[in-house]
């Protein structure tokens, strides 16, 4: 017997590690409870998430307690209740975020508890609004497009200002012209 439970604690152990080292690989995750899902609606969930190179798994309540003492997010432990489950993100924690809130929408006992972003913890509603914004190049493109935005403005205004000025030289060599009088080069200004 006691050989057994030298057994089951170094599984326990062993997959506290590893819950361990994918946090400490990928520090943006996401808390959810699955308690009512079925197995084939996760399956459909990790393959809706892999598109985004992230991935789901289902952890033990007392593990993923264990797990949270550990990295110091002890805060996180309240909201562990029934059937546990972390996504952890890929490159893009928006896509995750987008990924779980569609499948929560569509599976009433799926329930997205809270995230870890940057090390902060985040409230479902604010998974939520990560799930709402546009992808990442998205976000870059309209980042990009408000820096450029008033170069693009003061180049036009420049040009506009040297169109106007050539238009007034072409305007006075023309009446000049229309008048007779040899079109003269332009006197010298000097300084």
């Amino acid at each position: 017997m006691a050989k057994q439970e030298k057994y089951a604690r170094l599984c326990k152990e062993k997959m506290v590690e590893e819950i361990i080292s994918r946090i400490n690989e990928h520090p943006n995750f996401v808390i959810t409870s699955h308690m009512g899902s079925s197995t084939s609606e996760l399956e459909g969930l990790r393959k809706s998430l892999k598109k985004s190179a992230s991935n789901y798994l289902v952890v033990k309540n007392s593990i993923l307690k264990v797990v949270f003492d550990k990295i110091k997010i002890s805060d996180e432990v309240s909201k562990i209740d029934g059937g546990m489950g972390l996504s952890f993100s890929g490159q893009d924690i928006l896509a995750t975020c987008k990924a779980l809130a569609t499948f929560a929408g569509t599976h009433d006992k799926f329930k997205i508890k809270g995230a870890i972003v940057d090390g902060k913890s985040i409230t479902p509603e604010k998974v939520k609004v990560l799930a709402s914004l546009p992808p990442k190049e998205v976000l870059l493109a309209q980042i990009f497009a408000g820096m450029k935005s008033p170069i693009t403005g003061f180049v036009n205004v420049l040009s506009g200002s040297l169109r106007k000025f050539v238009y007034v030289v072409d305007a006075v060599r023309k009446s000049k012209e229309s008048s007779g009088a040899p079109a003269e080069a332009p006197a010298e200004v000097k300084a």
